[in-house]
Protein backbone atom coordinates (compact mmCIF):
# COMPACT_ATOMS: atom_id res chain seq x y z
CA UNK A 1 0.00 0.00 0.00
CA UNK A 2 2.82 2.22 1.13
CA UNK A 3 4.27 1.61 -2.23
CA UNK A 4 0.75 2.38 -4.34
CA UNK A 5 0.73 6.02 -2.46
CA UNK A 6 4.30 6.56 -2.78
CA UNK A 7 3.86 9.36 -5.08
CA UNK A 8 0.89 10.95 -3.37
CA UNK A 9 1.04 13.69 -1.13
CA UNK A 10 1.01 13.25 2.15
CA UNK A 11 -2.40 15.29 2.85
CA UNK A 12 -4.35 13.80 -0.28
CA UNK A 13 -3.63 10.42 1.53
CA UNK A 14 -4.98 11.85 4.92
CA UNK A 15 -7.93 12.93 2.69
CA UNK A 16 -8.51 9.51 0.58
CA UNK A 17 -8.49 8.04 3.98
CA UNK A 18 -10.80 10.30 5.86
CA UNK A 19 -13.35 9.91 2.79
CA UNK A 20 -13.01 6.45 2.53
CA UNK A 21 -13.19 5.82 6.47
CA UNK A 22 -16.48 8.22 6.80
CA UNK A 23 -17.80 6.20 3.74
CA UNK A 24 -17.60 3.00 5.81
CA UNK A 25 -18.49 4.74 9.06
CA UNK A 26 -21.83 5.59 7.49
CA UNK A 27 -22.64 2.73 5.93
CA UNK A 28 -21.96 0.84 9.28
CA UNK A 29 -24.38 3.48 11.09
CA UNK A 30 -27.13 3.16 8.39
CA UNK A 31 -27.79 -0.63 8.50
CA UNK A 32 -26.38 -1.19 11.93
CA UNK A 33 -27.29 1.12 14.78
CA UNK A 34 -30.09 3.00 13.27
CA UNK A 35 -32.16 -0.47 13.40
CA UNK A 36 -30.35 -0.74 16.30
CA UNK A 37 -31.93 2.45 17.95
CA UNK A 38 -35.11 1.73 16.28
CA UNK A 39 -35.43 -1.56 17.58
CA UNK A 40 -34.69 -0.59 21.04
CA UNK A 41 -37.56 2.03 20.43
CA UNK A 42 -40.08 0.00 19.10
CA UNK A 43 -39.60 -2.42 22.04
CA UNK A 44 -41.71 0.22 23.93
CA UNK A 45 -44.25 0.44 21.41
CA UNK A 46 -47.34 -0.63 20.61
CA UNK A 47 -46.46 -1.19 16.88
CA UNK A 48 -47.82 -3.13 13.95
CA UNK A 49 -46.05 -1.24 10.89
CA UNK A 50 -49.40 0.36 9.53
CA UNK A 51 -50.20 2.80 12.13
CA UNK A 52 -47.61 5.48 14.23
CA UNK A 53 -46.25 3.64 17.09
CA UNK A 54 -47.81 4.11 20.74
CA UNK A 55 -45.25 4.02 23.64
CA UNK A 56 -46.63 1.62 25.98
CA UNK A 57 -43.61 1.20 28.48
CA UNK A 58 -42.76 -1.73 29.72
CA UNK A 59 -45.61 -2.99 28.93
CA UNK A 60 -44.36 -5.48 25.91
CA UNK A 61 -42.03 -6.87 28.46
CA UNK A 62 -44.33 -7.77 31.02
CA UNK A 63 -46.74 -9.42 28.68
CA UNK A 64 -43.88 -11.41 27.19
CA UNK A 65 -42.94 -12.73 30.93
CA UNK A 66 -46.91 -13.96 30.97
CA UNK A 67 -47.36 -15.52 27.45
CA UNK A 68 -48.01 -19.21 27.40
CA UNK A 69 -46.65 -19.21 24.19
CA UNK A 70 -43.23 -17.26 24.52
CA UNK A 71 -42.58 -19.72 27.78
CA UNK A 72 -43.53 -22.73 25.36
CA UNK A 73 -41.27 -21.26 22.61
CA UNK A 74 -38.53 -20.47 25.23
CA UNK A 75 -38.90 -24.02 26.63
CA UNK A 76 -38.22 -25.97 22.96
CA UNK A 77 -35.51 -23.42 22.49
CA UNK A 78 -33.49 -24.81 25.51
CA UNK A 79 -34.27 -28.48 24.96
CA UNK A 80 -33.51 -27.99 21.19
CA UNK A 81 -30.17 -26.56 22.78
CA UNK A 82 -29.04 -28.75 24.98
CA UNK A 83 -29.87 -31.60 22.11
CA UNK A 84 -27.64 -30.50 19.80
CA UNK A 85 -24.54 -28.52 21.58
CA UNK A 86 -23.34 -31.35 23.45
CA UNK A 87 -23.90 -33.82 20.25
CA UNK A 88 -22.33 -31.43 17.99
CA UNK A 89 -19.08 -31.01 20.31
CA UNK A 90 -18.92 -34.64 20.54
CA UNK A 91 -19.32 -35.77 17.15
CA UNK A 92 -17.54 -32.74 15.29
CA UNK A 93 -14.58 -33.41 17.93
CA UNK A 94 -14.53 -37.86 17.27
CA UNK A 95 -14.78 -37.10 13.48
CA UNK A 96 -12.07 -34.46 13.22
CA UNK A 97 -9.95 -36.73 15.13
CA UNK A 98 -10.10 -39.30 12.10
CA UNK A 99 -9.93 -36.94 9.70
CA UNK A 100 -6.80 -35.43 11.23
CA UNK A 101 -4.24 -37.78 8.94
CA UNK A 102 -2.03 -36.54 6.02
CA UNK A 103 -3.80 -38.87 3.63
CA UNK A 104 -5.17 -39.25 0.42
CA UNK A 105 -8.75 -40.62 1.95
CA UNK A 106 -8.50 -38.09 4.80
CA UNK A 107 -8.80 -35.48 2.24
CA UNK A 108 -11.36 -36.94 0.17
CA UNK A 109 -13.53 -37.28 3.71
CA UNK A 110 -12.92 -34.07 4.65
CA UNK A 111 -14.42 -32.75 1.27
CA UNK A 112 -17.80 -34.97 1.97
CA UNK A 113 -18.04 -34.03 5.67
CA UNK A 114 -17.66 -30.28 4.63
CA UNK A 115 -20.59 -30.45 1.56
CA UNK A 116 -23.47 -29.33 4.12
CA UNK A 117 -21.40 -26.10 4.40
CA UNK A 118 -21.74 -25.33 0.85
CA UNK A 119 -25.48 -25.84 0.88
CA UNK A 120 -28.32 -23.62 1.32
CA UNK A 121 -30.21 -24.02 3.98
CA UNK A 122 -33.58 -24.30 2.27
CA UNK A 123 -32.38 -27.38 0.06
CA UNK A 124 -31.09 -29.49 3.11
CA UNK A 125 -34.39 -28.84 4.30
CA UNK A 126 -36.10 -29.99 1.86
CA UNK A 127 -34.15 -32.82 1.85
CA UNK A 128 -34.41 -33.84 4.84
CA UNK A 129 -38.50 -33.27 4.31
CA UNK A 130 -37.91 -36.17 2.02
CA UNK A 131 -35.96 -38.02 4.32
CA UNK A 132 -38.42 -37.45 6.91
CA UNK A 133 -41.62 -38.23 5.16
CA UNK A 134 -43.84 -41.09 6.90
CA UNK A 135 -44.93 -42.88 3.58
CA UNK A 136 -41.84 -43.02 1.76
CA UNK A 137 -38.99 -41.31 3.36
CA UNK A 138 -36.20 -43.23 3.03
CA UNK A 139 -35.09 -43.09 7.30
CA UNK A 140 -38.56 -45.12 7.40
CA UNK A 141 -37.53 -47.32 4.82
CA UNK A 142 -34.61 -47.91 6.48
CA UNK A 143 -36.00 -48.61 9.87
CA UNK A 144 -38.83 -50.91 8.44
CA UNK A 145 -36.16 -53.03 7.33
CA UNK A 146 -35.70 -53.88 11.22
CA UNK A 147 -38.95 -54.25 11.66
CA UNK A 148 -39.78 -50.37 13.10
CA UNK A 149 -43.07 -49.46 12.24
CA UNK A 150 -43.18 -45.89 10.20
CA UNK A 151 -42.58 -42.87 12.16
CA UNK A 152 -44.30 -39.53 11.87
CA UNK A 153 -41.40 -37.62 12.40
CA UNK A 154 -42.14 -33.74 11.50
CA UNK A 155 -46.43 -34.98 12.08
CA UNK A 156 -46.36 -36.02 15.62
CA UNK A 157 -45.56 -33.65 18.64
CA UNK A 158 -43.29 -36.36 20.54
CA UNK A 159 -41.13 -36.34 17.23
CA UNK A 160 -41.25 -33.12 15.43
CA UNK A 161 -38.62 -31.19 17.61
CA UNK A 162 -35.96 -34.13 17.64
CA UNK A 163 -36.78 -34.21 14.16
CA UNK A 164 -35.34 -30.70 13.69
CA UNK A 165 -32.59 -31.27 16.73
CA UNK A 166 -31.09 -34.28 14.14
CA UNK A 167 -31.49 -31.93 10.85
CA UNK A 168 -29.35 -29.19 13.28
CA UNK A 169 -27.07 -31.62 14.59
CA UNK A 170 -26.24 -33.15 10.78
CA UNK A 171 -26.21 -29.09 9.34
CA UNK A 172 -24.03 -28.14 12.12
CA UNK A 173 -21.37 -30.81 12.39
CA UNK A 174 -19.68 -30.02 9.43
CA UNK A 175 -18.58 -26.20 10.23
CA UNK A 176 -17.63 -27.06 13.61
CA UNK A 177 -15.66 -30.06 11.76
CA UNK A 178 -13.17 -27.98 10.13
CA UNK A 179 -12.68 -25.59 13.66
CA UNK A 180 -11.59 -28.87 15.38
CA UNK A 181 -9.27 -29.73 12.62
CA UNK A 182 -7.88 -26.44 12.52
CA UNK A 183 -7.23 -26.76 16.36
CA UNK A 184 -6.23 -30.09 16.20
CA UNK A 185 -2.98 -29.14 13.78
CA UNK A 186 -1.79 -26.37 16.09
CA UNK A 187 -0.85 -28.95 18.70
CA UNK A 188 2.51 -29.12 18.36
CA UNK A 189 3.95 -32.87 17.27
CA UNK A 190 6.77 -32.66 19.75
CA UNK A 191 4.40 -33.14 22.63
CA UNK A 192 3.30 -36.44 21.13
CA UNK A 193 6.44 -37.85 19.93
CA UNK A 194 7.91 -36.98 23.87
CA UNK A 195 4.81 -39.30 25.54
CA UNK A 196 5.28 -42.00 22.80
CA UNK A 197 9.14 -41.71 23.68
CA UNK A 198 7.80 -42.65 27.55
CA UNK A 199 5.12 -45.08 26.71
CA UNK A 200 2.30 -43.68 27.10
CA UNK A 201 -0.72 -45.34 24.90
CA UNK A 202 -2.73 -43.37 22.19
CA UNK A 203 -5.76 -43.12 24.66
CA UNK A 204 -3.61 -41.46 27.60
CA UNK A 205 -1.86 -39.43 24.58
CA UNK A 206 -5.85 -38.30 24.31
CA UNK A 207 -6.79 -37.40 27.10
CA UNK A 208 -3.97 -36.05 28.38
CA UNK A 209 -2.41 -34.22 25.28
CA UNK A 210 -5.38 -33.75 23.06
CA UNK A 211 -8.04 -32.77 25.12
CA UNK A 212 -6.51 -30.28 27.77
CA UNK A 213 -5.02 -28.01 24.50
CA UNK A 214 -7.90 -28.54 22.23
CA UNK A 215 -9.87 -27.49 25.18
CA UNK A 216 -9.68 -23.45 24.02
CA UNK A 217 -11.22 -24.50 20.38
CA UNK A 218 -14.13 -26.77 22.24
CA UNK A 219 -14.77 -24.00 24.57
CA UNK A 220 -15.37 -21.82 21.11
CA UNK A 221 -17.51 -24.66 19.29
CA UNK A 222 -19.54 -24.80 22.73
CA UNK A 223 -20.25 -21.06 22.30
CA UNK A 224 -20.86 -20.33 18.87
CA UNK A 225 -22.74 -23.85 18.78
CA UNK A 226 -25.21 -22.57 21.83
CA UNK A 227 -25.69 -18.99 19.98
CA UNK A 228 -26.67 -20.59 16.87
CA UNK A 229 -29.06 -23.31 18.23
CA UNK A 230 -30.55 -20.59 20.53
CA UNK A 231 -31.35 -18.90 16.75
CA UNK A 232 -32.69 -21.88 14.89
CA UNK A 233 -35.17 -20.73 12.51
CA UNK A 234 -34.64 -21.86 9.05
CA UNK A 235 -35.41 -25.74 10.02
CA UNK A 236 -38.76 -24.89 12.00
CA UNK A 237 -40.69 -22.52 9.21
CA UNK A 238 -39.38 -24.56 6.24
CA UNK A 239 -40.31 -28.26 7.79
CA UNK A 240 -43.16 -27.45 10.78
CA UNK A 241 -44.11 -24.05 10.85
CA UNK A 242 -44.22 -24.33 14.51
CA UNK A 243 -46.17 -27.15 14.40
CA UNK A 244 -48.00 -29.73 15.25
CA UNK A 245 -49.21 -26.77 17.73
CA UNK A 246 -46.35 -25.14 19.22
CA UNK A 247 -44.11 -28.41 19.97
CA UNK A 248 -41.36 -26.85 17.25
CA UNK A 249 -42.10 -23.07 18.37
CA UNK A 250 -38.90 -21.70 19.19
CA UNK A 251 -38.40 -17.74 20.25
CA UNK A 252 -36.71 -17.06 16.61
CA UNK A 253 -40.00 -18.23 15.56
CA UNK A 254 -42.15 -16.76 17.70
CA UNK A 255 -40.32 -13.51 17.14
CA UNK A 256 -40.91 -13.81 13.00
CA UNK A 257 -45.00 -14.79 13.95
CA UNK A 258 -45.29 -11.50 16.22
CA UNK A 259 -43.77 -9.11 13.65
CA UNK A 260 -44.62 -10.27 10.44
CA UNK A 261 -47.59 -12.77 10.86
CA UNK A 262 -49.30 -10.76 13.13
CA UNK A 263 -47.67 -7.53 12.74
CA UNK A 264 -47.30 -7.57 16.23
CA UNK A 265 -43.65 -5.65 15.64
CA UNK A 266 -43.09 -3.90 18.92
CA UNK A 267 -44.19 -6.90 20.86
CA UNK A 268 -42.07 -9.22 18.59
CA UNK A 269 -39.03 -6.54 19.29
CA UNK A 270 -39.15 -6.45 23.11
CA UNK A 271 -39.03 -10.84 22.84
CA UNK A 272 -35.70 -10.26 20.45
CA UNK A 273 -34.40 -8.15 23.29
CA UNK A 274 -35.65 -10.50 26.10
CA UNK A 275 -33.72 -13.67 23.69
CA UNK A 276 -30.72 -11.51 23.11
CA UNK A 277 -30.15 -10.56 27.21
CA UNK A 278 -30.96 -14.59 28.29
CA UNK A 279 -27.68 -15.77 25.33
CA UNK A 280 -25.19 -12.94 26.91
CA UNK A 281 -26.51 -13.67 30.17
CA UNK A 282 -25.31 -17.60 29.34
CA UNK A 283 -22.55 -17.04 27.33
CA UNK A 284 -21.44 -14.64 30.37
CA UNK A 285 -21.41 -17.85 32.57
CA UNK A 286 -19.58 -19.92 29.99
CA UNK A 287 -16.86 -17.34 30.08
CA UNK A 288 -16.67 -17.29 33.92
CA UNK A 289 -16.47 -21.20 33.88
CA UNK A 290 -14.21 -21.77 31.06
CA UNK A 291 -10.96 -20.98 33.66
CA UNK A 292 -11.88 -23.91 35.23
CA UNK A 293 -11.57 -26.30 32.21
CA UNK A 294 -9.78 -24.57 29.48
CA UNK A 295 -5.83 -24.60 29.09
CA UNK A 296 -4.08 -22.58 26.60
CA UNK A 297 -0.97 -23.94 25.79
CA UNK A 298 1.98 -21.19 26.02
Amino acid sequence: MSRLLGGVPKKKQISWFLILSSLSLILLIVTFYIPILYAIWFAFTDYDALSRPRFVGLFNFQKAFTDKVFWVSFRNTLVYTLMVVPLVTAISFLIALALNENSAFSRIMRLFYLLPLVTSSVAIAFAWRWIYNPSYGILNTILGLFGVQPIRWLVSPNTALVSIAILGIWASTSYYILIYLAGLQNIPEELYEAARIDGASGWQQLIHITVPLISPTTFFVIVTCFISAFQVFDPVFLLTNGGPGYSTYTVTFYIYQNGFVWFRMGYGMAISWILLGLVMIITAVQFIAQKRWVHYYA
